[in-house]
């Protein structure tokens, strides 16, 4: 079986861009004093993959709790969890990158167990 395009994809599961554009901005929060219709007018012109590897980075993240409590997890995970700078610091990176982050502390803490 041929491997589907990102508009293939799109179509089948959300019927249009914007629908899956829609999607996308319901699950993340517009950058820091940028309003929700230039975030929308911004992810219409982003590539249908980057939308899609959004879509599961906002599912992961709202799995997980959201923002705060990923930040929070990932304070905790790495032992830092009364440093306020550290935290801070957590807080200004990407989603992606604390759900990274958080998997890569559990893995290390589960093999620490063995």
């Amino acid at each position: 079986m041929a491997k589907q395009t990102p508009l293939t994809i799109v179509k089948e599961k959300y019927g249009s861009k914007d629908k899956l554009v829609d999607t996308v901005a319901g699950l993340l929060e517009p950058q820091e004093g940028e309003s929700k219709e230039e975030f929308t007018s911004r992810l219409k012109r982003v590539a249908n993959a980057k939308l899609l590897h959004l879509v599961q980075v906002g599912e992961a993240a709202k799995a997980a709790g959201g923002r705060d409590k990923l930040v929070a997890s990932v304070a905790e995970l790495s032992g830092k969890a009364k440093d306020k700078d550290f935290i801070a610091g957590l807080g200004g990176q990407s989603l992606g990158a604390l759900l990274d982050q958080k998997a890569s502390l559990e893995k290390k803490a589960a093999s620490k167990k063995k």
